[in-house]
Formats: structure tokens, sequence, C-alpha cells
């Protein structure tokens, strides 16, 4: 089968397409034929080399994925061969004091799918029963690969951290991103008025188009928090979504209200933010880590997105063959939305 090959750490043109031997199913494994996988930022760091993702070469990245089973393990449950599904992308152990909460994302052996074992950028690949999830007929491969990383991170950090309600105004930053979209879909289905920035200026109309009220055009120097006051009538945003660190970081937290949540999941600007103290405390703001999200949660968002209420938003596909003209478009920051491979 072929597969999408990292060799070696490096830049875009370490990846190749070659060979590897179909994967056999262990016990309580399913095998999936993949149509389409999509990108996201782990790709880029596993295969640029990070402490946090140590792999062996060659390795395959992919977490997020659908297709059909292929074929099912000794003790396999849920799906039966011919099955339409997605790939769940959390693996977690299910004994550990977390999974017995139902906080499975904090699990003692949690991985995201391609970290450690190999992920969906391949013919053909082996996942966890528990981590394939049937799809409607009515839901096309291309949008169940595009949001189970993404737009589950959003959900986590909109309901399971900011605890979202209809009323709230919130502030997306980085929208344009595969999490700052979905952030900015899925509040608006909940009923709440979104503000957006981007640093692209030809992805505002998108991103209007995606649900935002407005949008800011985040360039060097700006400051969006003395424009989201204006929009506000000097209230500010509820709740702020930052994935993006240190180069948004002051900015976002100036950019709430008094009592707002400030939710990140992300650093891809840096690990390591400044925080004044006295704007925290005085204004009463909570700052909120999430990391990916729960079972529990991955089933409430599939339920509007199984009812077309959320469209995941697919930027670009790329056939197989051009993973590495993918990996240097997503690093160019050009899409809005979800970047696709087409696998088969």
């Amino acid at each position: 089968m072929k597969a999408v090959l990292i060799t070696r750490h490096g830049a875009p043109d370490v990846l190749t397409v070659d060979d590897l031997p179909k994967p056999e199913p262990k016990e309580n494994e399913v095998l999936v034929k993949v149509h389409y996988a999509s990108l996201n930022h782990l790709d880029l760091w596993i295969r640029k080399g990070s402490p946090a993702y140590p792999v062996s070469f060659p390795h395959v990245s992919g977490a997020d994925g659908s297709g059909i089973v292929e074929k099912l393990g000794a003790g396999a449950e849920g799906v039966s061969p011919g099955d339409r599904v997605l790939i769940f992308p959390g693996i977690s152990c299910g004994q550990c004091v977390w999974c017995e909460k139902g906080l499975d994302n904090q699990c003692e052996t949690y991985e995201i799918m391609g970290s450690k074992r190999p992920g969906s950028l391949q013919e053909y690949v082996a996942v966890p029963d528990q981590n394939v999830i049937p799809i409607p007929d009515s839901i096309e491969f291309e949008q169940a690969a595009a949001f189970p990383l993404a737009y589950l991170m959003a959900w986590h950090l909109l309901f399971g951290r900011a605890k979202l309600t209809s009323n709230d105004t919130v502030l997306v930053s980085g929208a344009g991103s595969g999490v700052g979209m979905a952030a900015l879909q899925i509040a608006k289905w909940k009923g709440a008025k979104v503000f957006a920035t981007t640093t692209g200026r030809h992805k505002i109309s998108k991103i209007k188009l995606g649900g935002a009220e407005d949008v800011f055009f985040d360039e060097k120097d700006s400051d969006y928090s003395k424009w989201i006051a204006k929009k506000t009538e000097l209230k500010g945003a509820d709740v702020v979504i930052d994935h993006v660190g240190p180069a948004t970081w002051e900015k976002s937290l100036r950019s709430l209200a008094k009592y707002g949540r400030l939710v990140t999941c992300g650093a891809t600007s840096g690990p390591v933010v400044n925080m004044d103290l006295r704007h925290l405390f005085s204004r009463n703001l909570s700052v909120l880590g999430g990391r990916m999200g729960t079972q529990r949660e991955f089933q409430d968002l599939c339920a509007p997105i199984f009812h077309g209420e959320i469209k995941p938003v697919i930027d670009k596909i790329f056939p197989m063959e051009e993973i590495t003209s993918a990996h240097d478009y997503f690093e160019g920051r050009q899409q809005v939305g979800k970047i696709l491979i087409k696998i088969k």
C-alpha cells in the first residue's frame, strides 16, 4: 500500500510517498481503507521534530481520516466491513481514573492518532474499535475527515472550558485556521455574537461567510483589543479564543470584558507569554487551557454536524502525491479552514 512517510526531520521535502506493508488489525482493532485525511499543526510539528512527539523513522502521521471498514481484528465491535466511518483522533485506555471520570482527554496514556502509532496518511490504517465512528450517508467522506480534531478542540474550548452561552460575545484570534474557523462556526451555531481576527487580508470575506460579525486585519503593530472595545461599546469580549501564543497573547487578554474567559489550546508562535497579573485579578478574568476533548464531547459535536447544522469548512484538497505542496501551503498560512489529503 502507499503511505506518506516522514523519513527524517526537516522541511516539507523530507516527505515521501512510498510502499509499506498493509497492516493487519490486532485484537480490538479495525482496519480502515482511508479515503481522505486532513492536516493539522501536529503533522508539521512531527515533521519538523518536537521533543513532545518523538518518533521512529519512517513515520506516518495523520490524526483525522475517513473511509470504509475493511476488516475487523479479534474482539472488535461496533462496526462491520463496508461501513462508512471516520477516525476519532484521541486514543485513551478507558481504565485509568481520568477515563473513569469521563475525562479521557487527560488519560495517563493519552495519545493522538499519528503521533506515536501510524496515522491516517496511508491507504490502510489500523485503529482501536472505540476510535471508529460510523457516519451517515448524508455526510461526505471529505466532511468526515475535516472536522474531528479541530472541531472537537474548538467545542471543548467553548463548552468544556469557557461554558459558552448564547448571550456571550466571542473573539476568535487567527480565525482562518482549522481550530479558528471551527470555533467561529460553533459559537455562531450556539447563538453567540462572534468577531474574528486574521493576518491574511484575502481571508476576510471567507471568514465573514463563516459567521463573523466583523473581521480585524491583524497586521504588525496593530491592536485588536481597541477594535473589539469599539465593537462592543467598550465592554470587550466575554470569551477570547487564542491558539497563537505570544504574538497575540497580550492583545487577547486586553480584549476581555470583566469576568471574561481567555481560552487557549496552542502556541504556534511560541510557548512563553507575558501577563500582567494586576489586569487579571482586577477584572476577574479567567485564563483556561484546553487539550483536545472527550469522547462524550465528540458525541455532542457530531449531532449538529451529522444533521447539517454545522458544515466543516474545507479550503483545499491535495492528492497524496502532492503532500510536499500541501505542507508548503499549510506553512504559508494561506488557508481558511481545513486542508485535506485525498488518499484513495
